[in-house]
């Protein structure tokens, strides 16, 4: 496997997957990208910025750089060490969720200091979730090649 930077058809298709999930990333020319056969690897100088396999899962690292504002919930103190091992969000440990999300959207998870700790799969939509307040709320999306 060897890295290269994104030709131009690779630039397009990872800015339309950015825009797809709710992102935006200006310096996409600087990104670089490692093949294998199952899934590629995108980084962003030494940074893993995501993994592709079906679909793009950007990384908390890649999160702390382009800092999303939509599509965004903020966790307690109490939810971090969960959502670090891979658990899956659970109402109670939301403190704030934008209210852009729907249930399916990709969603990215912050503490209250507003870093970002993991990427994951709406359960709920922002309106029921602000009703129900029980329950699952988020798949969080384990990044693996295998």
């Amino acid at each position: 496997m060897s890295k290269h930077y994104l030709s131009k058809k690779e630039i397009k298709a990872l800015v339309a997957s950015l825009d797809e999930i709710g992102l935006s990333f200006a310096d996409s020319d600087k990104m670089q990208v490692e093949e294998s056969k199952n899934g590629n690897l995108y980084f962003l100088g030494r940074v893993l910025a995501g993994i592709w396999t079906d679909r793009f899962i950007p990384t908390p690292d890649f999160l702390n750089i382009v800092k999303p504002e939509k599509k965004k919930i903020v966790v307690d103190q109490g939810a971090v060490p969960h959502i670090m091992n891979g658990a899956n969000l659970f109402a109670k440990g939301i403190l704030s969720m934008s209210p852009d999300i729907r249930k399916g959207d990709y969603v990215f998870i912050a503490d209250e200091r507003g870093r970002f700790l993991a990427t994951a799969i709406s359960s709920v939509d922002y309106n029921a979730e602000i009703r129900n307040q029980s329950g699952e709320a988020a798949k969080t999306l384990k990044m693996s090649l295998s």
